[in-house]
């Protein structure tokens, strides 16, 4: 008579050890908060190396940053997707894990109410100098990209990127060929 009262006391703590954890979490479609993200892997790896897609979780207008988020498959495989304190993933599921119709377990309330603005960044190593070609390139190589994820009935709605901002920067300066300068 001990041993199932003392197995029915300790259930009932590890139930009620386990009810916050359950309330602390929101759990979400990975395809509905990484929008746009599978079309965007479809374009061949070679034709989108000079950008990526950066998703930031944000909140009341501001970002969302620390936050635990696990990716769960559907056949259990759990992947962390950390979450800098600027709010931006710092890795982003692959196609397949999309394709599986996987979810997202938010160490959240489950009534914390958050979006996630999407953009796309340049791949560019930290430098001082910049070659200008290799600027225009990556944002032709970007347009194309964004253009051919998007898909023939909505590459017109695309947005066409200008160009590079360096956010942060105090200013610059360019050098053409013949030695002149001018400020940025």
């Amino acid at each position: 008579m001990i041993r199932p009262l003392a197995a029915t006391a300790l259930s009932l703590v590890l139930v009620s050890a386990a009810a916050p954890a359950i309330a602390r979490e929101k759990s979400v479609p990975a395809d509905k908060v990484f929008v746009y993200l599978d079309r965007f892997l479809k374009v061949p790896a070679q034709e989108r190396s000079r950008m990526r897609l950066g998703y930031v979780l944000r909140s009341d207008g501001k970002p969302l940053g620390g936050v635990k988020v696990v990716l769960v498959e559907s056949n259990g495989a759990t992947t962390p997707l950390p979450v800098g304190p600027d709010g931006e993933f710092d890795r982003l599921p692959t196609l397949a894990q999309l394709n599986s119709k996987a979810r997202l377990v938010f160490d959240l309330p489950a009534d914390k109410k958050f979006g996630v603005s999407m953009g796309p960044t340049p791949v560019l190593k930290l430098a001082q100098d910049y070659d200008a070609r290799e600027l225009a390139l990556t944002v032709s190589e970007s347009n194309a990209a964004m253009r051919k994820a998007a898909g023939p009935g909505l590459s017109l709605m695309v947005p066409k990127l200008p160009g590079i901002g360096f956010v942060g920067a105090q200013g610059g300066q360019i050098v053409y060929g013949d030695g002149r300068t001018e400020a940025l």
